[in-house]
């Protein structure tokens, strides 16, 4: 007999039943940030390469076009449309500027498809730590001054990579590290995944073109009212060569590219072109509004830098920490989903992120102050809470290149006997998608402990099959 159930299909019509105010990506907030003329005609815009709709692949016409708008409204030198996500941007920049067996500084908070884009060119990472606030149990931002002396430390590497912002919205010092980088002749690629927004509007930090950024990716889907797996890929200057990176956005996006995707990064970059500045506005007086309720009664919220590496918050970035509440972030996402029908971006041990965009009305920010509200009135507890972070605060030990270790032969070994053993994957906590191990790795005590610590607490881990099983490289 043949299956008639549709799992995925009805998960998602069970979630869309339950009527959650997303705080989620993607930006449009379940289509809020679309016209109802795009919504209606999703299907007859869903084509191919016909005459007159022209070819991402080379670009002549209307994708030509909409690509050029898009240059000029995130103030590029070129822009390219990305249908494979952010991901697919960050392999195009980092094997664009980077011929294998070269290296490339990374902070360890760098996204895992960082790592993926170094194994598949063969460059070797040099790791360098964000600082870390043991008060506040965050880790921040990349100083200047580390990225200088890992210069003075690597001066044959290619260049640097940043992140910025990172989930909490904290933006390092592009400007200062984009003048440290170019004087020791590198070139500075910007993981501007989250900050997609920042062109529109001066209330919020500059974005890394402005700032002086060779090479940055901005994932559109996470703050603008585009679909999921929709991306900007920026070039300014000619320290990297935009023919190699048109080649390889060639080589690792799909033949087929979707024309719903393309069609939904050229609607977001009309609407922030031409209404973003005050959407924006909208947007952060409101939360404004927010922030100051909530800590009224009692949540705090990451409103204001008070970190020296942190050079700028993101305000539209809403970071609530429920340590006051006596509850980890874990506890404070499932309540708020389950009894108020309001849906995180994502929890850690302590903090809370919702992503916040131009697509959310005043009332669905209401709702967080009131979700908030009944929070602390019914599960409020007088306990004081720690739990250990996913990211470490000491570089593993380098045993072999993520190249070798990938394509060595591997073994399945359960996480809590790998002691000693050296990681062939990506190892940590999502979200976020931070590895706690890369390929390569000596795996140690305190890693192992601090992993099973957050998955028993609520996290969920990555590179971690069922049964608690990762690989290792065979001995």
């Amino acid at each position: 007999m043949k299956e008639k159930q549709m799992p995925l299909v009805e998960a998602l019509f069970e979630y869309i039943k339950k009527d959650i105010t997303r705080y989620h990506m993607p930006g449009h907030k379940g289509g809020q940030g679309f016209s109802s003329e795009i919504l209606d005609n999703l299907a007859q815009i869903d084509v191919t390469e016909v005459p007159g709709l022209d070819n991402l692949h080379s670009p002549q016409g209307a994708i030509y076009d909409a690509q050029r708008l898009a240059s000029k409204a995130f103030g590029s030198d070129q822009t390219w449309f990305l249908v494979n996500g952010s991901t697919s941007g960050i392999h195009a920049m980092i094997l664009a500027a980077c011929p294998p067996g070269s290296s490339l500084i990374v902070p360890r908070n760098c996204h895992k498809s960082v790592v993926n884009a170094l194994i598949i060119g063969d460059i070797s990472p040099v790791y360098i730590l964000p600082k870390y606030d043991k008060d506040r149990e965050l880790v921040t931002q990349v100083s200047p001054q580390a990225i200088e002396e890992a210069l003075g430390r690597n001066p044959n590497v290619q260049g640097v990579l940043l992140v910025s912002p990172n989930y909490y919205g904290m933006c390092p010092s592009v400007e200062e590290i984009a003048h440290i980088v170019h004087r020791a002749g590198k070139v500075l690629l910007v993981d501007e995944a989250h900050g997609a927004h920042f062109p529109f509007n001066p209330r919020l930090p500059s974005s890394a073109g402005q700032l002086g950024a060779d090479l940055w990716v901005h994932s559109a889907h996470k703050t603008l009212p585009s679909f999921t797996q929709t991306a900007y890929l920026h070039l300014k200057g000619n320290r990297v060569d935009k023919d190699r990176v048109s080649r390889i956005l060639s080589m690792n996006q799909t033949s087929s590219p979707s024309y719903i995707f393309m069609a939904s990064l050229d609607w977001a970059r009309y609407v922030m072109d031409t209404k973003g500045h005050d959407l924006l506005y909208n947007l952060m007086d409101n939360l404004e509004n927010v922030r100051h309720q909530l800590k009224e009664m009692g949540i705090d919220n990451i409103s204001k830098s008070i970190w020296p590496e942190v050079r700028a918050l993101d305000p539209t970035r809403l970071v609530l920490d429920f340590k006051g509440l006596g509850l980890t972030g874990y506890q404070a996402e499932k309540i708020l989903r389950d009894e108020e029908g309001l849906q995180l971006e994502m929890s850690d041990h302590r903090y809370g992120v919702l992503i916040c965009t131009v697509a959310d009305t005043r009332s669905d920010l209401q709702k967080i102050v009131q979700a908030c509200q009944n929070l602390w009135e019914k599960h409020r507890k007088n306990v004081n809470i720690h739990f250990p972070m996913s990211i470490s605060r000491e570089i593993p030990k380098q045993m072999m290149s993520p190249r070798q270790a990938f394509y060595s032969k591997i073994q399945k070994i359960p996480l809590k006997e790998s002691q000693g053993r050296i990681a062939a994957g990506t190892i940590g906590a999502y979200p976020l998608g931070i590895p706690r191990y890369c390929p390569g790795e000596l795996i140690e005590k305190d890693g192992i402990e601090e992993l099973i610590s957050i998955h028993k607490k609520g996290g969920t881990l990555f590179g971690v099959d069922q049964g608690n099983y990762i690989d290792v490289v065979e001995e």
